[in-house]
């Protein structure tokens, strides 16, 4: 570090007016102020499983405070546990006291969070961590919009005063010049930024951020941190993990948690972190990085009594918890009562979230556009290649083997694009829940519902094409049997892709999905006639959602269908359709049957893919 350097390190930071100003602006356009809070944590001890019956310690009793109107930034190596630390606090104290792998206490202001576990829900806690998931197919304007709609309350904003405070968020982060740019092409700077402005439109008491500068450029970063700077001048508690700042960025900081090994070093003032050092025996040089100082220190690197870092005793006097000093935070019992989970009621939720999701699904040249494309194109193939096999009594076989197709390609075609898609979309989901835009129920039931549109359209468009160059019986009857069937496996497909993709990541879905459904379209009926399956295997075929799509299909081509009278050739021996169905051992259910299966199995995935992300929900916040 420069003179220049060292001078503004060793006295007390002050934000830009003109970025305090802005932040402020800000918080008034919201109408609404956060509480001030601090908070404070002793005795921290986390563990996590690590082999059969076995516990790996994280953290080891870790004490501190993060202070309202400061910014505080975690320092240590890598391994330190400063992310294990802000995902604790993250979860908003729920549960500490009731949970194996977590020991010590959480206050607010003085007051237990484990004795009151309804202090954190009372507060707008956000947390920021290293990987952001964004949805990669919204603009910039898109994402803060969305975020305004669903975190500032209907009451007191309309339309402009939203507007307005996405203007302001927008020229404080320095985003007007990439609104209209999807934030799958934003650069490394612009998502970091982005991340912050969805989160600060309401103005948080408590905002956590895991690494805001990795990946970032000198100037990027320095930007982010001026901006959390001027956020926590204004009421804000602001803590970010950081693994080694520059000179100029650690000059930023208020407050400095040090930790190493899982353990805390020091918290407490930044201008007093020099002399603490020094009194355990580490000096450090002129003129050198702050940071890098404290990293050499706390991984031994620098010699000297690195023991008595370790001990309690070494803590800096302002981690010490006195309730006596809150005078300018109010209590929570000061708080209001009322104070409810989600800004906006469930069906303004509903509402916010179906035009996010239609705006998604017309851009969505994957899970969109090659999708239907992709039906079309196999239809007309199909269709080629099965001509007319309909009404050919000599090719009756063949148009089986067709029809059996038609189930296969609608299951693989709509449920393999889910499983690569959902898996980014759920990571969103959790941090928006987690942050409390919306609830699960909200966002599950306009999921269901943007992806009916799809779901009817193609296979309509499929079995329109397939079903009439192949020559399947024109009958209305007929048809809307067969599509009933097709739109309901569609359905069954990509609940099936779904849940694959909440579960799993995208490469486990990958492989998962076919090797899952190989025993089930096994048993369909195709392969085996369903009266020569053995009876020990019977389970397997009644469980087979490929045996009543199948069967379906065959049922509404083939049942009670008067004789083929097309032969070609000199003698057809499969022309009554009670001979064509009794080779295929069918029908072994009445039709009802397989539609009311296919709706089951529709019903049972979607109830297993809400259970899946209310677990996930649960975990995340463990």
């Amino acid at each position: 570090m420069d003179e220049k350097e060292m001078e503004d390190c060793s006295a007390p930071l002050q934000p830009s007016t003109n970025g305090r100003n802005k932040v402020m602006a800000i918080a008034v356009a919201t109408t609404e102020q956060p509480h001030q809070v601090d908070v404070q944590f002793a005795d921290v001890h986390y563990s996590v499983p690590h082999r059969k019956e076995k516990w790996k310690k994280i953290l080891h009793g870790v004490t501190g405070e993060f202070r309202a109107g400061r910014l505080t930034a975690i320092l240590g190596p890598s391994g330190a546990g400063k992310t294990s630390l802000l995902n604790l606090l993250a979860s908003r104290g729920s549960n500490w006291s009731q949970r194996r792998a977590v020991r010590g206490s959480l206050t607010i202001n003085g007051v237990s969070c484990c004795e009151h576990p309804e202090l954190f829900r009372k507060l707008k806690v956000c947390y920021i961590p290293q990987e952001f998931a964004l949805m990669p197919l919204l603009t910039c304007r898109e994402t803060i919009y969305i975020a305004a709609r669903l975190k500032l309350k209907v009451k007191g904003h309309d339309e402009n005063s939203r507007n307005h405070v996405i203007q302001d968020v927008a020229d404080r982060l320095g985003l007007l010049n990439c609104m209209d740019t999807l934030t799958s092409k934003l650069s490394g700077g612009e998502k970091k930024r982005l991340s912050i402005a969805v989160e600060m439109i309401t103005s948080p008491s408590v905002m956590l951020l895991d690494e805001p500068t990795s990946g970032l450029d000198s100037t990027s970063s320095n930007q982010v941190i001026n901006l959390l700077c001027s956020m926590a001048h204004t009421g804000c508690t602001v803590v970010c993990a950081v693994h080694q700042p520059s000179s100029q960025i650690t000059c930023r900081f208020d407050d400095l948690l040090i930790m190493s090994q899982g353990r805390s070093r020091y918290c407490g003032s930044r201008e007093r972190i020099l002399e603490h050092f020094k009194d355990a025996g580490y000096a450090c040089p002129p003129f050198y990085n702050l940071a890098e100082f404290v990293l050499e220190v706390v991984t031994g690197q620098r010699g000297g009594n690195y023991e008595r870092m370790c001990s309690k005793d070494s803590m800096d006097e302002t981690s010490q918890v006195d309730s006596n000093k809150y005078t300018t935070c109010s209590t929570p019992s000061q708080w209001n009562s009322s104070v409810r989970r989600y800004a906006v009621s469930y069906w303004e939720q509903m509402k916010v979230l179906l035009r996010r999701a239609f705006i998604c699904i017309l851009r969505d040249n994957t899970l969109t556009t090659l999708r239907l494309l992709a039906h079309v194109i196999v239809a007309v193939l199909l269709g080629v290649v099965f001509y007319n096999f309909g009404q050919d009594a000599s090719r009756v076989q063949s148009n089986i083997a067709c029809l059996f197709f038609f189930v296969i390609f609608l299951f693989f075609a709509n449920s393999m694009p889910s499983v690569q898609m959902f898996p980014t979309e759920a990571t969103v989901f959790l941090r928006e829940n987690t942050n409390n835009w919306y609830s699960l129920e909200s966002y599950y039931i306009t999921k269901v519902l943007s992806d009916l549109p799809l779901q009817i359209i193609c296979p309509t468009v499929f079995l329109a094409i397939g079903y009439y160059i192949t020559g399947q019986p024109l009958e209305i009857s007929r048809f809307f049997q067969a599509w009933l069937i097709c739109t309901l496996f569609t359905m069954l497909a990509q609940s099936f892709g779904i849940v694959t993709g909440a579960a799993f990541d995208t490469h486990a879905g990958m492989f998962l999905v076919p090797a899952f459904n190989i025993p089930m379209f096994l048993f369909a009926g195709f392969f085996l006639k369903l009266n020569e399956i053995p009876f020990y295997l019977n389970f397997f075929s009644t469980i087979s959602y490929f045996r009543y799509a199948f069967e379906g299909m065959m049922q509404a081509v083939y049942l009670n269908r008067p004789k083929i009278e097309f032969c070609p050739i000199e003698y057809c021996h499969l022309r009554l359709s009670k001979q064509i169905l009794g080779e295929l051992g069918m029908p072994s259910v009445a039709y009802s049957t397989t539609a009311f299966a296919l709706f089951a199995w529709i019903l049972g995935l979607h109830t297993l893919t809400y259970i899946v992300l209310r677990c996930r929900l649960y975990f995340a916040q463990r």
